[in-house]
């Protein structure tokens, strides 16, 4: 199974920031690849003239993957937040469970884009305005990542 990202790093040069990248999912618990790839042909800074539009359409991915998920449990009944004491245990734990990931900020194989500087799925306007200021500081990785079958258990 193969899964894609774009993760947001901070560093004093490109390694550091692709070293940040990597370290992260070493770390990481919740979530563990068999394979990382960097796509390093599509992995930009923020000084490139592409920058803010690929950082745009990958938080808008994010949205839409989120709204997505709260159309599932909608579907399954669940409208407002007083019905939560009904969730059924399964399908229906599993997808706010998935929801509450993306806004409390935690990783998942269903985020497609993560910004490792503020643990978010996000990216505050603190954090745009030190970008436009240091634009050099701060990249956009895109990665494959991989679960080998044998892997999964």
């Amino acid at each position: 199974m193969k899964y894609y990202h774009e993760i947001l790093a901070g560093g004093e040069n490109p390694e550091a920031c692709r070293r940040k990248v990597l370290h992260f999912f070493e770390r990481y618990k919740l979530v563990k690849y068999s394979r990382i790839d960097i796509l390093e042909g599509k992995s930009i800074p923020a000084s490139d003239a592409l920058f803010n539009s690929r950082l745009a359409q990958a938080v808008a991915t994010n949205r839409r993957i989120l709204n997505k998920l709260i159309a599932e449990l909608e579907q399954e009944g669940i409208t407002i937040l007083k019905e939560i004491d009904k969730i059924q245990q399964g399908y229906q734990s599993k997808m706010l469970h998935s929801i509450t990931h993306f806004v409390d900020g935690f990783f998942g194989i269903d985020s497609y884009f993560y910004n490792l500087e503020e643990d978010s799925h996000w990216v505050s306007d603190g954090l745009r305005g030190m970008m436009e200021v240091n634009p050099s500081y701060y990249r956009l990785f895109s990665l494959q990542c991989r679960i080998l079958e044998e892997d999964i258990s």
